[in-house]
């Protein structure tokens, strides 16, 4: 069963793209919705030798911010006693760098919740690409590929590959927005079934490894998505037994459970 009350994918202050609005706003936000289970899930610091490919270069929180972030959260977590206040990240996987990553972000693992894998840059001849930085970008990204369809046969693989590696160290529980490039899924036609093969493969592969799924109401704020990210996938996924987790990717206090009504409506795999 999905926890309703439960949002398990939340940014804050420490977030280079996201708002400046307080960390109490997002508890406030969350006790007016009735969640009773926060997990702030802040982008993971990238390794020292990772190069943002981003324009802005602001996919992650610095290095020098991780300390204060923790701290925040701590102190939030004394702040409201009557909530479950968890603290987490949501740590990139990036190809290439993947025991740089876990060797970095390890000695934080002690103090750490429960963290989210997702992935935001796809390899494609040898370089990194972002995926959800903007339709332009994107658009790069399907043209250097072929077509949408591949963009996400490779989205796939690319995170069925990653999951070789012992994310469990970092308190990895969970794949998030496992569909990702479907934020822009309405510029492209595209069919589903033409994937299934590597989307089977990889639910298979988090189904073994025993890591759940992030359900993702931030695809509904997007106005070229309008569905909740790995909704598509989650009737396979529950057929697997693979554990839901809400998440609204809230990067403003407003957006706290955001979009949960609507997965109450549409779950028919609860």
């Amino acid at each position: 069963m999905i926890d309703f009350t439960r949002d398990g994918h939340l940014h804050t202050p420490f977030c280079p793209h996201g708002s400046t609005d307080p960390l109490q706003a997002y508890v406030e936000q969350a006790l007016a919705r009735g969640i009773k289970t926060l997990t702030f899930t802040e982008h993971a610091p990238f390794p020292a030798r990772f190069l943002d490919p981003t324009p802005d270069k602001d996919s992650a929180m610095s290095v020098e911010s991780l300390p204060l972030y923790i701290e925040a959260i701590q102190t939030l977590k004394r702040s409201y006693p009557e909530l479950d206040i968890r603290l987490g990240l949501e740590i990139d996987y990036l190809p290439g760098c993947e025991f740089e990553t876990l060797a970095f972000l390890e000695p934080y693992a002690d103090v750490l919740d429960e963290t989210i894998l997702s992935q935001h840059f796809l390899l494609v001849d040898g370089e990194l690409l972002p995926v959800d930085f903007s339709a332009e970008s994107f658009d790069t990204l399907v043209h250097r590929v072929g077509s949408f369809e591949e963009v996400m046969r490779r989205y796939y693989m690319a995170l069925e590959t990653g999951l070789a590696f012992p994310w469990e160290r970092l308190k990895v529980d969970r794949i998030g927005h496992i569909d990702l490039p479907i934020k822009y899924q309405t510029n492209y036609v595209w069919d589903r079934s033409n994937v299934q093969t590597e989307q089977s493969r990889l639910l298979q592969t988090m189904a073994a490894r025993g890591f759940g799924l992030d359900l993702n109401t931030a695809g509904l704020r997007k106005p070229e998505c309008g569905q909740p990210y790995a909704i598509d996938v989650a009737s396979e996924a529950a057929g697997l037994g693979i554990p839901f987790v809400l998440g609204s990717d809230a990067h403003i206090a407003k957006d706290v459970g955001a979009g949960f009504e609507n997965i109450q409506k549409k779950a028919t795999f609860l």
